[in-house]
């Protein structure tokens, strides 16, 4: 179980690593900022903050403008 586990997780990766050098720079910039986003708004959300997603999309906007 364990063995199709993991070779599930390095076959995922693969497939992602392909998958990021076929983008374009304007298109991995776009992933790195949702990845952003995603990432502050559970952060905070651990932490006890109430701020939803929205809010933290606009923040991310306001950021690259």
């Amino acid at each position: 179980m364990k063995n199709t586990l993991i070779n599930k997780v390095i076959l995922s990766g693969r497939d992602a690593r392909k998958a990021i050098n076929l983008m374009s720079p304007q298109e991995k910039r776009k992933v790195e900022t949702a990845l952003d986003v995603e990432h502050a708004y559970y952060s905070s959300a651990l932490e006890g903050s109430k701020i939803d997603r929205g809010e933290f999309e606009k923040l991310a906007e306001s950021v690259k403008a």
